[in-house]
């Protein structure tokens, strides 16, 4: 399995747990912290993974991340209410964005790693909230440790060609 496999696997993984799993809180500011940090780990992810696929195109997978981060980020925050959906279209977007820019930095190697971050910190990021919404305190806590060494032991060792897929850099040296 490759790489952008296996991210799009964890991410709807995530995604199906986030829309199903995660309680509306009682409180509208609890909503719109939710829907922030969710969105915002959402938005990362997305963001890593368009760029992995898209890396030779900055301008395609930045706006690409945009949209795509956006309109998760509409989704889920539709589940908390208005207000938290305009959140969650902001964080989507500004969390996917970023993610594609820092990304565009760094070499190839470097660039995987930052997405098994991504993806291990989404996935501890739902089941704490996952936890909170059944006020299950930090039971959860253990599972989430066990999801992330998972998640760092299953991710694909494979990397595209160092050679062809370098930093982009628009200053070129004497």
């Amino acid at each position: 399995m490759n790489i952008l496999m296996f991210s799009l696997i964890i991410l709807t993984l995530n995604f199906w747990v986030a829309s199903f799993l995660i309680r509306k809180p009682q409180n509208q500011m609890e909503s719109m912290v939710s829907t922030m940090s969710l969105c915002s780990s959402f938005g990362l992810v997305i963001g890593f993974i368009i760029w992995f696929h898209f890396y030779n195109q900055p301008l395609i997978a930045t706006l690409t991340a945009i949209a795509v981060g956006s309109i998760m980020g509409l989704i889920i925050g539709a589940k908390f209410g208005p207000h938290s959906q305009l959140e969650g279209f902001f964080s989507g977007l500004m969390a996917s964005m970023m993610a594609v820019m820092l990304l565009f930095m760094f070499p190839v190697s470097e660039g995987t790693f930052l997405i098994m971050i991504g993806l291990a910190f989404l996935s501890g990021i739902t089941i704490l909230f996952v936890a909170k919404s059944y006020e299950l305190n930090y039971r959860f806590l253990i599972l989430s440790c066990i999801v992330v060494s998972l998640i760092f032991y299953l991710f694909p060792k494979d990397t595209i060609d160092s050679n062809k897929h370098e930093p982009l850099t628009h200053h070129k040296g004497h």
